[in-house]
């Protein structure tokens, strides 16, 4: 079993009688009659299902063997009421699910929360990687500028801390919530891709199998150096001249 944080969550949506359902080769995807998510239901089948194979292929994972299932919400409030939470997107680790605001305004679709999940195999890496797979397999933020462009931007106003100071979950969720998120989601999804394009996913793959949430920064840091043979802050110095 995975720990998430997630002290809000319910299951009201199981028992909701509401629901249509699609079924596509991988997904079973929940919605509403005459929602958003009903009116793009074969867009999101055709992107989910591409981001699917994108993730297989790029981590050279095995298929879980079971479907991914989604559940889209007309709004915040039924979002809430249903799963306990208004955030646009959450993967559920241990339901291999995921919750979905999906709205004219807001359609948080791709490889961000399939990646959680597919990659469970590898087990579950601290805030900096995992939510770096899960960014650079998009490959850019949420409003479609590449990761970089925010990344040289937030080093120039100073706004990100040594990623040695990341290397813990802690570091993660010390994390901003406010403007700057789109920020540093871009550093770790670009910091990611970069590890990914430099030194390939097999050493990847190691680095996030034997880092833990529970670890300390310096144990994380040890795998780290273990694996590239060079200590965080110095690849960050060569990824900075990368940018």
């Amino acid at each position: 079993m995975f720990d998430q944080n997630l002290p809000t969550y319910i299951h009201t949506f199981e028992t909701y009688p509401r629901w249509k359902t699609f079924q596509s080769e991988h997904y079973i995807f929940h919605y509403f009659a005459e929602s958003e998510a009903e009116k793009d239901l074969e867009h999101i089948v055709k992107t989910q299902e591409s981001a699917y194979q994108k993730i297989i292929t790029t981590l050279k994972l095995d298929n879980p063997g079971k479907l991914i299932e989604y559940y889209f919400y007309p709004n915040e409030a039924t979002k809430t009421a249903l799963m306990g939470d208004d955030w646009y997107a959450q993967a559920i680790l241990n339901e291999f699910r995921v919750h979905v605001l999906y709205t004219k305004k807001d359609k948080p679709l791709g490889e961000h929360e399939d990646t959680h999940l597919l990659s469970l195999p590898w087990g579950l890496s601290f805030g900096l990687f995992n939510e770096g797979l899960a960014e650079s397999m998009v490959g850019h933020a949420w409003d479609g500028t590449p990761h970089l462009a925010y990344v040289k931007e937030g080093y120039a106003k100073g706004m990100y801390p040594a990623l040695s100071e990341l290397m813990d979950h802690q570091g993660w969720l010390n994390s901003p919530e406010d403007g700057r998120v789109m920020y540093w989601y871009s550093l770790v999804g670009a910091f990611t891709a970069f590890l990914i394009q430099q030194f390939g996913i097999e050493c990847f793959g190691k680095l996030y199998r034997n880092t833990r949430r529970e670890n300390t920064k310096e144990q994380n840091s040890t795998v780290f150096q273990s694996v590239y043979g060079k200590t965080i802050s110095e690849v960050e110095e060569v990824f900075k001249n990368f940018r």
